[in-house]
């Protein structure tokens, strides 16, 4: 960038030291001196015609040697008048310093702005190019603090509440996405894709999809029946419920929606007949050409988990220890195990646990965590110590899993 601007700036220089001389009377004087000099060089010439007119007139010379004469006496004094036209004219242009000012400002300004208008200018930014490198915590903070303080000074901007809200989820602040949707909400009421996310983060803080955020996938539903991501919410909600003939009648809308064979219809396919067998229902016949559908592997991952000795002495005894599996991607929690603080280190085992998100197919890795949170909820807070795994398998054993930094 350094470079391009160092280049753009010497071509801008070249073109002022051309267009601003001219206009602040620099070389006026040279211009002036030159027309008298052309002045006083026909004035010369004009008597050296006189006098060879009086040589003819005289008889020194014969009339082809005057005409001759004569001849290259004219070109000169042409060529002379011409040079002191084009003198003259050029020394009666007076500065103006106001115009050179003018030119100062404007042509760099209009270079700038046509480059705005037709050229790259996020070409520019290094921090368009750091996008395979990722970005820091603190570059990450800095660009949600400045998206903030924006959305304060235009409340009223969707684009920008939508882009917070999944920046929010993206970095799993949960209560801070949901109080963006329902901003959204408000200023974009009634769109299921708003609401559909909006249940999405309701269900992570809450740790369950039943109430609040089945609210709100319904609502969504009523918008748009066939929403995928609010028919999944629901049905999960359902599945909570051990509603399990509703939560297979909700997924099996999705199914409809997704090519036959295709391997994420497997998986919705395998979380139907899960919960139609619950429900005492048969299961759904295979697609034809379509592979059977494999159950998902059941989550078993178990391990120890422990407390870092510098943080040992902040956690208390009646303190809520939450372990949680998500999937290595991120998003909300698949299951969950809750502990006292007295029981730390202990081992823990997923195996027959509740999956939060019914029986949809689990991803083939996944990250434990773990937090103390000193709210007693699942909503996390600065002040509550956290850590987290390695992504592991779904059935992995002997993680080890350390408590070892405080929340911002």
């Amino acid at each position: 960038m350094t470079a391009f601007i160092v280049f753009a700036g010497l071509l801008l220089a070249g073109a002022l030291l051309l267009i601003l001389p001219p206009l602040l009377g620099v070389g006026a004087r040279r211009r002036r001196e030159q027309a008298r000099q052309s002045t006083m060089a026909l004035t010369v010439l004009r008597e050296q015609l006189a006098e060879l007119d009086a040589e003819l007139a005289s008889g020194q010379i014969d009339a082809a040697s005057h005409a001759k004469s004569r001849e290259e006496l004219e070109r000169r004094a042409l060529e002379e008048g011409e040079a002191a036209a084009e003198v003259a004219e050029s020394a009666d242009v007076k500065p103006s310093k106001a115009w050179a000012l003018g030119m100062a400002l404007t042509i760099p300004a209009l270079a700038i702005a046509g480059y705005l208008m037709i050229g790259e200018p996020d070409a520019l930014d290094p921090r368009n190019h750091q996008t395979q490198q990722g970005f820091t915590q603190a570059q990450v903070e800095e660009m949600v603090s400045a998206l903030e303080t924006r959305l304060q000074q235009e409340p009223d901007n969707a684009e920008g509440w939508a882009m917070l809200a999944r920046t929010y989820m993206v970095l799993q602040d949960f209560p801070k996405a949901a109080g963006a949707y329902e901003r959204l909400d408000k200023l974009n009421p009634n769109n299921p894709d708003v609401l559909a996310d909006w249940a999405d983060v309701t269900a992570a803080i809450r740790g369950s999809v039943v109430g609040d955020a089945e609210a709100l996938a319904k609502r969504a539903l009523e918008v748009a029946p066939s929403h995928p991501k609010a028919l999944a919410l629901a049905g999960t909600a359902a599945y909570q419920r051990d509603d399990f003939a509703t939560a297979a009648a909700l997924w099996e809308r999705i199914l409809a929606q997704i090519p036959a064979g295709d391997d994420v219809a497997k998986g919705v396919r395998a979380s139907i007949n899960e919960a139609r067998g619950k429900a005492g229902m048969p299961p759904l016949a295979a697609d034809e050409g379509a592979a059977p559908a494999a159950a998902a592997g059941p989550l078993t991952v178990a391990g120890r988990l422990e407390v870092d000795a510098a943080l040992g002495s902040q956690v208390a005894a009646e303190d809520v220890v939450f372990v949680f599996v998500r999937g290595e991607a991120g998003g909300p929690p698949l299951a969950a195990l809750r502990f006292k603080g007295s029981e730390l280190p202990l081992d823990f085992s997923f195996d027959g646990a509740t999956m939060m998100m019914g029986a949809a197919a689990l991803p083939e890795r996944v990250v434990v965590a773990a937090r103390v949170a000193k709210g007693g909820d699942a909503t996390a807070r600065p002040g509550d110590l956290e850590g987290a795994s390695e992504p592991v398998a779904v059935d992995a054993t002997g993680v080890r899993l350390l408590i070892d930094r405080v929340r911002d």
